[in-house]
């Protein structure tokens, strides 16, 4: 289930994905790519790959999931939890929850 700040952690997410040394415009970019740093560090580096996966390719996160879990032969509700969970804990870094 979509949660009032999965949008926002999924931008989040996205940027943090695609750039690992990045370049920070403002206050705000660099407190979240701080918390989906610190939020990643919670997860085995396996699932850290997964999460990376689905937020850095271009296509939208339900199709990112189901490409995913296609080809990992995995369960697509796996990916979800995982997704899940670190919504949870960026939004709680960044003080949503």
């Amino acid at each position: 289930m979509k949660t009032f700040y999965s949008e926002y952690v999924q931008h989040c997410m996205r940027f943090y994905a695609r750039h690992p040394n990045p370049k920070f415009r403002s206050d705000a970019d660099k407190l979240n790519w701080y918390a989906c740093d610190n939020a990643m560090k919670g997860f085995t580096d396996k699932e850290q790959e997964i999460l990376l996966t689905v937020y850095r390719e271009g296509d939208t996160i339900p199709d990112n999931v189901y490409n995913l879990s296609v080809a990992l032969d995995i369960k697509q509700d796996f990916i979800w939890k995982l997704i899940n969970e670190l919504e949870r804990k960026v939004a709680k870094r960044r003080k949503l929850v």
